[in-house]
């Protein structure tokens, strides 16, 4: 158990590991505006090898790498498909329409799917009057379902469409290690099912900061540009991104006792009064509970719970969200239970 709080927040909470740190101080860099950040260049160089993508592009956030590959693909006013509910929609500013321009479609989907029917009847037929359709964007793991998979044959099924649609398709990929430590898929087929992917750095991979984007090497010429708009132009940045390549050895073989102790808070959180899992199943780290109990909100119990040194986040009134990274571990999940319990029938 953790000696201080049990945090459950986010993984964004992770701290670098020791052999990190010592990565970073040993890093050898340059100046990565330039292109001559040795550090840089290797990162990204890997993990578009790992992915089977032509190159990649260091960025500070998730957010910006989402952003700028929206902006890369598209041209200001082209349609943009996304899920209603994704990262890249609802948690990221607005920055469809304000960095890359875009015409939005959201479509409700399970799960993070898509419907392939609504995709087709989405896809708009050529003609002047109506925007194009450019893009459709996905999610893996998908966030606000609880860290759902998007299984391997639906993506399989979402790139054959694009195809025929003449469509791009973008991954948001913030937590695509948690999927691959469940699935087993190879990372160069999800690679293959996508014109573009981001991974993020800062969360189970618990490194301090960054996102690498990768597609082909004319695109990431294209997200560099949008890079620089966005102020994410960094210069030694090799420091951070000694890190990265530190967690593909380090603690990407890890992740899946993230998403089992996950399962475990939610199994043993099944036999409790007063909350109830407010999600399908539980894939891989992230857990939703509901609060059934009309003497208490979310927010109240995120009051209580950090009484008892555990700390989660109320997502409106009656939803709690926890969260499983490398600093939770059993016995954190134990006093999270041990509070639940303490809190609902005291």
């Amino acid at each position: 158990m953790s000696p201080g709080p049990s945090d459950f927040r986010s993984d964004t909470v992770t701290l670098p590991t020791p052999a990190m740190m010592a990565a970073m101080v040993e890093a050898e860099v340059g100046d990565d505006v330039l292109g001559d950040d040795p550090t840089v260049n290797a990162l990204e160089a890997r993990l578009a090898q790992m992915f089977g993508k032509e190159a990649g592009l260091f960025v500070p956030s998730g957010t910006m790498a989402n952003q700028a590959a929206v902006a890369a693909h598209v041209f200001p006013g082209e349609e943009v498909i996304v899920e209603t509910n994704s990262h890249i929609f609802r948690y990221e500013g607005g920055g469809l329409a304000r960095v890359a321009g875009a015409h939005v479609r959201t479509l409700v989907g399970d799960g993070g799917q898509l419907p392939l029917d609504e995709l087709n009847r989405a896809v708009r037929h050529p003609s002047v009057q109506e925007p194009r359709t450019a893009l459709l964007c996905l999610e893996q793991t998908h966030l606000f379902s609880g860290g759902a998979i998007l299984p391997l044959p639906y993506l399989e099924q979402v790139f054959d469409f694009s195809r025929e649609k003449d469509v791009l398709v973008h991954v948001d990929g913030a937590r695509l290690f948690n999927a691959v430590a469940e699935t087993g898929v190879e990372l160069p087929v999800y690679g293959n099912l996508c014109d573009s992917l981001m991974i993020s750095l800062s969360k189970g991979l618990s490194c301090p900061v960054g996102s690498v984007l990768m597609g082909d090497g004319a695109f990431i010429e294209r997200a560099r540009r949008a890079r620089k708009w966005l102020g994410g132009g960094m210069r030694q940045v090799g420091y951070l991104a000694a890190c990265g390549l530190v967690a593909l050895d380090e603690t990407v073989p890890e992740i899946g006792e993230d998403n089992a102790r996950c399962r475990r808070l939610g199994s043993v959180t099944l036999g409790l009064e007063g909350i109830r899992l407010a999600q399908e199943t539980v894939d891989t780290n992230i857990l939703f509970l509901e609060v059934t109990a009309r003497e208490w909100d979310a927010p109240m119990m995120v009051s209580a719970l950090e009484d008892k040194g555990v700390l989660a986040l109320a997502m409106g009134d009656r939803l709690l969200r926890f969260v499983t990274h490398r600093h939770i571990q059993d016995g954190d999940v134990d006093r999270a239970v041990a509070a639940l319990q303490s809190i609902l029938e005291g």
